[in-house]
Formats: C-alpha cells, structure tokens, sequence
C-alpha cells in the first residue's frame, strides 16, 4: 500500500466505480437522508453560479447547530483541508502526531515543512495516550482516533494545551452522544469535524473547524475563495436541520455497534480492540488472506498495513446495516 491511501478505493483504473460492498470507509450507512437529496435536486440548477464565497447561509446553519460563534468558524471542503489550511499559514516548526491515527496529519504536516515526531502507541496498553510525553509546538490528535476508536477525556485536552497548540479532530464525533470539546476552543485548542460521514456524502467533501477568533478571520482569508461548492453548501445546510436523521443514525449505532463486536470477538484467532464510533480494529495473523478472500467476494475491509504504528495483521471495519454486516461475518465466518 502507499504510505498515505486511504480507503473508500472503489474505483478501477479508468476510474469506473466497482460495485463493491465497502467496509473500507467509515460512512453513515443510512446513506442520504431525504431531505439532502431533495435538496440536491432542487439547487442542481444553481451550479450555473458561483458558490457563496462567504457560505453565510452554512456558517449560520453551523452556529445554529453547534452554538458555536459564525466568527470563529472556517468552512471546509472537507476536515482534512484543515490541517493543510492550519499548518501552512501558522508554520510551527515541530508537530507531534500520536500514532496509529488518520495519516493526513502526517502528510500535511510534511508539506508545511514541519519537524514531525511520530509517537507510537501500544495495542498492549489499548493504544493510551499519555499527554505528558506530547509537549511540542503543535500536537494533533483525533477524538475518536481514527483506527483506533479511542476517545480522549477533555481534560486531558486541557492538560495538553498548557504546554502545545492542539488541534482536535472530532469527525466522528457526532455519531455518539458525547460532549465535544468545542467549548474549549481558544488561541491553543483548535477543532475540526468532518460533515461527509455522518451524512454520508464524501463526494461532495464538506467539514469545519471551530478556532479561536484571529485565527479564524486568518485562515479565513488564506484558503480557496470558492472551497466549498454550491451544492455541497446546499447539502450541508438541510442536512444540519435533520435532527431525525441524527437520532435514527445513533439509535442504529447503539444496537449495531455492539451486535458487529460480538460477532467479530466470537471468531478465532480475531483480537478486537473496543472501539466507540462506527469503525472497530482488529487483529487476525491471516489478515492478508482475508483481505484477498473478501475481495474476491468484492467486500473490501480496511489494510491497516501503511498506518504508523500498525502492521499487516490489522484490519479497520467500518459498521454497517444489519444486512450487510451478515453478509461480512458469514464470509468471515467462513475464512477463519
């Protein structure tokens, strides 16, 4: 694998789209809620125009939503834009990443020019975090991490800040029923969150970030006039409105998340790591076997292989309908 492929890699060579059960990516199953797809439809005429380079129609929808002031908000074509946006226009010189985690904090950190320390967490200590040891210009770190589901206490995001810049990725963070760390935001704790899993609309890329004031009216004026297309605009403001969606999506997780564990922890040779969200590692000394099994069954799962920290042996798995969580575990159950 390359050192920073991701998963979701449901297209050939030509590009075509395969018709793949994909595990591989950490999206809402309940796919597009009604009310963004009519949405969609209703503004796809409206790609004639410019985007609002403002976005004030979803920054409002995003202060509304999260109680967050439209001041420090900073649109996103994607969370992952944030960490390019953030690292090129502060330019700390040396930045710590906790690893295993999402490999764009690495790659963008690269890019700005930083010093980048990768420190190594232990799947022996359930992949803890000690904060004590992360004292730098700037740390990142995913809350829930990202393979690991580990989820870290804001107090802990305190204790950090006294010594570091933090930037918290939350892009799972809606899936649970847990308090964000946004409150905490201030010149030392910035954060950011995805909206394309938890709506599940990864092609339209879409995601902000919550910093402190000055920073935002800076970043603001460093990224791409237009990052945020029409339609994703669009989406991201019907989509902010549907409480029901969020509630139907963690009602599905609360049952599914414990059903997928339970099955997965009953297979041999399998180790689970618990996780949080709607993703689980796990460990199989065959994992390259069943990587090449389910593919021929066209079910694609996770190679952990290319994340720092990990090896070969693990596999991410994304949560999914009961239905299609059945059809994995019976090949599964199959190859193990």
């Amino acid at each position: 694998m390359e050192r920073y492929e991701h998963g979701g890699q449901v297209y050939d060579a030509a590009g075509r789209a395969g018709d793949w059960l994909d595990f591989s990516a950490n999206i809402n199953p309940l796919g597009l809620s009604e009310k963004v797809l009519r949405t969609l439809e209703e503004n796809l005429g409206g790609v004639v125009n410019y985007p609002d380079p403002q976005a004030a129609e979803l920054k409002r929808a995003i202060a509304e939503r999260y109680d967050v002031p439209e001041s420090q908000s900073v649109v996103l074509n994607g969370a992952a834009e944030f960490f390019y946006l953030y690292l090129n226009a502060t330019r700390p010189k040396r930045v710590i990443i906790p690893v295993p985690s999402f490999s764009e904090y690495e790659r963008a950190a690269r890019a700005a020019g930083c010093d980048v320390e990768l420190v190594i967490t232990k799947a022996a200590e359930g992949f803890a975090l000690d904060v004590s040891k992360l004292r730098s210009d700037c740390v990142i770190i995913g809350r829930p991490n990202n393979p690991t589901g580990n989820l870290i206490d804001a107090e802990e995001i305190l204790r950090l800040a006294e010594v570091s810049s933090v930037i918290v990725d939350e892009s799972f963070i809606d899936f649970l029923d847990v308090e964000s760390v946004r409150r905490l935001v201030s010149e030392k704790i910035s954060v950011v969150q995805s909206l394309t899993k938890i709506f599940a609309i990864p092609g339209l890329r879409l995601g902000f970030a919550v910093v402190e004031k000055n920073l935002a009216r800076r970043l603001n004026l460093s990224k791409d006039v237009w990052n945020v297309n029409f339609l994703a605009q669009k989406a991201g403001v019907a989509a902010l409105a549907d409480e029901d969606y969020l509630r139907r999506t963690r009602a599905w997780l609360a049952a599914e998340k414990n059903f997928f564990v339970e099955r997965l922890s009953n297979l041999r040779g399998v180790e689970v790591f618990p996780p949080s969200v709607n993703f689980v590692l796990f460990r199989h000394e065959q994992a390259g076997r069943i990587l090449k099994e389910l593919r021929r069954e066209k079910i694609l799962l996770r190679s952990c292989a290319n994340f720092a920290g990990l090896d070969g042996s693990y596999l991410r798995s994304a949560i999914r309908s009961r239905e299609e969580n059945l059809k994995l575990f019976n090949e599964l159950e199959k190859l193990v």
